[in-house]
């Protein structure tokens, strides 16, 4: 039998994944009859690790970490892959794109990720491992409030689906308050990624994230459902935009891509900002069929790998030779193996068009 190949969530292929990099579904739970993690004691929080990991068993994929004795490397390298976020004292991992936190500003939180447009996907994972857990534990809830959790906005089904999208044609040609004030009218909440105080257009300032303002506003599929069209409503505008900028704006658009592919090639130090802002270009460039030779995965997944808990990772795992007056700076060997992934990753890109 051929050995599997285990390959990161966020390296693969997803639908859509042009405009929506990816999809996010978490499920926000409390056991009954203790109170929020905040104020738990230490003899309940280690219970109510202890309860939810024994209710874990339905799993035979998950794997227990404390979080507390992991290496601040590990500690990077979790962060840097959005599964651990601050407060959370432990994980059940079954792998990059599923997993829960324990005890962070709530019991349990369930996570589940996937590339391109897949709400219903992450969200059907979710409550299939809650069916689980709510065979073995008691969840606080009221017939009045649902599901009690520690924010407001979670309560009632605890259900929050996110999307991450990338609308630089929105933004370029003034329609980004069109896109918000109807996001708005869904009940939905636009929250920009990498906010960026570049005086130049900095792609990064193009990737948003659109999150359900509530868990309380109707049933789950009602909830689902305002995800859904705002993430279509977005992407049939940002590609339909784009082919008019495009066609319009041809000098314009092929410089933003041969400015940036020209510095992606030629730096030897990127910060990650730096990184972000030419990944995006690269997208959006491929997008407007300028570009070929890479995937829109590949760009998706340079998010990632360019982020320094990555880095640092690969730089402590494999042996590379940096040049003598940065081997002694951490920042600067973590710029210069920045730079060297991104032109390795575009190595490939080719050119497809040129101004006429």
């Amino acid at each position: 039998m051929a050995e599997k190949t285990l390959q990161a969530w966020y390296s693969c292929p997803g639908k859509d994944d042009d405009v929506i990099i990816s999809s996010r579904g978490r499920l926000t739970r409390n056991l009954a009859d203790f109170t929020f993690p905040s104020k738990l004691s230490q003899d309940d929080n280690q219970r109510v690790t202890s309860l939810i990991y024994d209710a874990s068993s339905f799993n035979q994929n998950y794997y227990y970490v404390d979080v507390n004795n992991l290496s601040k490397a590990n500690l990077r390298l979790l962060k840097d892959k959005a599964i651990l976020s601050e407060n959370c004292s432990a994980l059940l991992l079954s792998g990059e794109e599923s997993f829960c936190r324990i005890n962070e500003s709530d019991h349990l939180k369930i996570v589940e990720y996937s590339p391109g447009f897949d709400c219903k996907g992450v969200t059907e994972r979710c409550y299939e491992k809650d069916s689980h857990f709510q065979e073995k534990l008691q969840f606080a809830a009221s017939f009045e409030l649902g599901y009690l959790t520690s924010r407001l906005r979670d309560l009632g089904s605890g259900l929050s689906v996110s999307i991450r999208i990338f609308i630089p044609s929105i933004v370029l040609s003034g329609h980004f308050k069109e896109i918000s004030d109807f996001l708005t009218q869904k009940n939905c909440v636009l929250n920009q990624v990498y906010p960026s105080n570049s005086k130049h257009a900095d792609f990064s300032e193009f990737i948003f994230d659109i999150s359900s303002s509530n868990s309380f506003s109707g049933a789950e599929l009602d909830q689902l459902a305002q995800i859904e069209a705002a993430g279509m409503y977005v992407l049939k505008t940002e590609r339909k935009i784009l082919a008019e900028f495009a066609d319009n704006n041809p000098t314009v658009v092929l410089n933003f891509f041969r400015q940036s592919y020209a510095k992606a090639m030629n730096s030897l130090l990127l910060s990650y900002d730096e990184a972000v802002d030419l990944i995006s270009c690269m997208k959006w460039g491929l997008s407007a069929k300028l570009i070929k030779g890479i995937s829109h995965a590949q760009l998706n997944s340079m998010y990632f790998a360019t982020k320094d808990g990555f880095l640092d990772y690969t730089c402590n795992s494999y042996a590379f030779e940096f040049e003598e007056d940065i081997k002694s700076d951490v920042d600067l060997k973590l710029k210069r193996l920045r730079a060297a992934v991104i032109q390795q990753t575009f190595e490939e890109i080719k050119n497809e068009k040129s101004v006429s």
